[in-house]
């Protein structure tokens, strides 16, 4: 005999029941059930596949491989056109001392290219190649990017060229103490050797980002994956003028990074509001702006720093080293820093 659901329906009800009954249960049944609201009209939907995305990013995404002296095989990374011109964004650290750059287009051409301009602070490069398709790619600013968005790694991990990995977004402005001038988006995208320079697309194959590294966990398991804002990329790729350049910004040369709460709660303080900086190397800008290990900076140049992401804001932002006006606390006290 099979069995029947405990609920009974309004329907089922009316068949069981008299009139009067049924209609005093279904007012019963209306009070008890839970309510469900309707998704507002400008709730994203959970994508049911991200074909059509892939599809579309993946026509501005490049493998690049380079050939350096003493290396029997070629490193692996990816890459994205920035414009229609042949520009392409990758990551610096695979350039090296490189002798020759190889990029496999969209269409299985490979073209030879040659270096724009890198960063190696923020790990951002620029090539150029020549007969590159006239593709004009879509990106999506970071702030409209969620924690809980989906989005998704195309690039040549292990050498399989356009590989396609997804997730979702885990944290953003994430800031690291060794990292400096950066912040980057966490997602629980799988990142292989040969992802890194490649595009993170978002649900629609917009560009947010560029897949730079995994942090991996105890014993290798595995950890977040980090990608550089496309808004930063954008950024650094537009301060190289000529080839060979580098971004021309002044360079604070300090480590940094939040305020820990527990940090904050003994030193009298009732916010981790902040940004700790953590090394002052010799001879760097943060030395001759009299910076010190222990102060906390909470404002530079008019921008408020509530953590390590805004100081990054702020130096991103940063033209000119005179001038520069810094307020820190230090000691309990506020200290005014200028360069004059």
């Amino acid at each position: 005999m099979p069995m029947r659901p405990a609920s009974l329906t309004r329907r089922a009800l009316a068949r069981c029941a008299p009139p009067a009954l049924a209609a005093l249960l279904g007012a019963l049944l209306c009070l008890t059930s839970p309510a469900f609201a309707t998704p507002p009209s400008s709730a994203r939907p959970v994508p049911t596949s991200l074909a059509d995305a892939f599809q579309r990013g993946v026509g501005w995404s490049v493998g690049v491989y380079m050939f350096a002296p003493g290396e029997d095989e070629p490193r692996v990374g990816a890459g994205f056109f920035i414009d229609d011109q042949g520009r392409i964004a990758t990551a610096a650290h695979l350039l090296g001392d490189v002798e020759q750059i190889l990029v496999a287009l969209p269409d299985k051409r490979l073209v030879q290219a040659e270096v724009l301009g890198r960063d190696d602070t923020t790990d951002i490069a620029l090539l150029r190649v020549e007969g590159a398709p006239k593709v004009r790619p879509v990106f999506a600013p970071g702030a409209r990017l969620r924690v809980g968005d989906w989005v998704m790694a195309v690039g040549e991990p292990f050498g399989l060229e356009h590989s396609a990995s997804a997730g979702i977004v885990s944290g953003k402005d994430r800031h690291f103490g060794d990292d400096g001038e950066l912040v980057f988006i966490q997602s629980d995208v799988a990142l292989n050797p040969g992802n890194s320079g490649g595009p993170l697309l978002d649900a629609n194959g917009a560009i947010v980002g560029m897949n730079a590294r995994t942090i991996v966990g105890p014993a290798g398991s595995p950890g977040a994956s980090l990608a550089v804002p496309i808004d930063i990329v954008l950024q650094i790729v537009g301060e190289f003028r000529t080839p060979g350049a580098s971004a021309a910004r002044p360079r604070l040369g300090a480590q940094f990074d939040d305020v820990p709460p527990l940090a904050a709660w003994a030193a009298g303080r009732h916010e981790a509001t902040g940004a700790l900086i953590l090394a002052v190397p010799q001879g760097s800008l943060a030395e001759q702006l009299q910076l010190r290990v222990g102060d906390v900076i909470v404002e530079m140049n008019g921008h408020r720093v509530n953590g390590s992401a805004d100081l990054v804001t702020a130096l991103l932002a940063w033209r000119k080293f005179n001038g520069t006006r810094i307020s820190v606390l230090r000691g309990g006290k506020s200290v005014l820093l200028t360069a004059d």
